[in-house]
């Protein structure tokens, strides 16, 4: 049995056009969407040669859901451990970049640089 970690899992989005042409526009024709990340390519691989694997890692949210329906249709066996909804976020909150002029007073963030400053969202 070989044991796969993917701890970032992903969710691949390819969309499909009927010819890519330089500068011009193009309509989708298909969006297909299935799970990634370099342990479950991995485990899917061995999976379809008949290879006992189990895929691993981090699959939380909705885009997690997502990624366990996509293993279960592919036959790939999984134990992908779900993030709680409620639990700390150890990422920096999402941040505005906002132009100021030269004579705005708005307190500057340490980060920012060029009359930049940034905001945190709160949700």
């Amino acid at each position: 049995m070989i044991i796969t970690v993917t701890l970032n899992a992903a969710l691949d989005i390819t969309y499909e056009v009927p010819d890519l042409v330089p500068n011009a526009s193009h309509r989708v024709s298909a969006v297909r969407q299935r799970a990634g990340g370099k342990g479950i390519n991995v485990a899917s691989v061995l999976s379809a040669f008949g290879v006992p694997v189990t895929a691993t890692g981090l699959a939380g949210g909705g885009i997690g859901a997502d990624i366990r329906a996509d293993l279960d249709a592919r036959a790939v066996r999984h134990a992908a451990a779900a993030a709680r909804a409620d639990a700390p976020s150890t990422s920096s909150p999402p941040r505005r970049v906002t132009r100021r002029s030269s004579t705005s007073q708005a307190p500057r963030c340490p980060r920012a640089s060029g009359g930049y400053s940034c905001r945190c969202w709160i949700s």
